[in-house]
């Protein structure tokens, strides 16, 4: 009788190990970055994601994106002007200038950012303090001219958002890191991932 179950057993633990990966499937999956639109550096990615209005509708996001450059950063913009920027010891940081189109009135906040070195190594750009330097995170619209929130409705005092404009983001990573790609992003499933040219 134990033999029975000794040769039950392996094929039990294949089904409950299907199970299981079939719930992190559904409860995971969605939430992973798995539809990618791909582009080189120097030409517009034509991008549509998707995302959810405040009444919990799917819209669809339309933008042209473009990626001008990865350079070292040697400045940032601080509450009086330019500041010289430092890297702390065993740190770089980048300088990711993009190209966007868009209509004014497509919700562009709340986009993320992040370099994929040529090790894979992945580095999100957020706000950050660096030695005596505040980094800003990420954003996707010019200064003082937001598009609309997610429910449709302006910000108040903002310029209204031109349809095509350039925006730089600050990215911090390993000092030996050599970026190889940019992936952008608002909402998962959604990426758009950018090789550098030469890559």
């Amino acid at each position: 009788m134990r033999r029975r179950w000794l040769l039950v057993l392996p094929v039990a633990l294949v089904l409950a190990l299907l199970a299981t990966a079939s719930r992190l499937q559904v409860f995971w999956w969605p939430e992973q970055q798995h539809d990618v639109t791909t582009g080189r550096q120097g030409e517009p990615v034509e991008v549509s994601d998707r995302w959810e209005d405040a009444d919990g509708d799917e819209r669809r996001r339309e933008l042209s994106v473009t990626l001008l450059e990865v350079v070292s950063a040697t400045q940032v913009e601080g509450f009086s002007g330019p500041e010289t920027l430092e890297p702390v010891a065993g740190s770089a940081v980048w300088e990711v200038r993009l190209r966007l189109d868009a209509d004014p009135d497509v919700p562009l906040s709340g986009c993320r950012l992040s370099i994929v070195d040529t090790d894979d190594r992945e580095a999100t750009a957020m706000s950050a303090q660096l030695g005596e330097t505040l980094l800003p995170g990420p954003a996707c619209e010019p200064e003082d001219r937001a598009g609309p929130r997610y429910d449709g409705t302006p910000v108040e005092g903002a310029l209204p958002r031109p349809p095509s404009y350039d925006v730089s983001v600050l990215v911090v990573t390993d000092d030996e890191a050599v970026p190889d790609r940019v992936r952008l992003w608002w909402e998962a499933p959604d990426v758009t991932e950018i090789r550098l040219a030469g890559r």
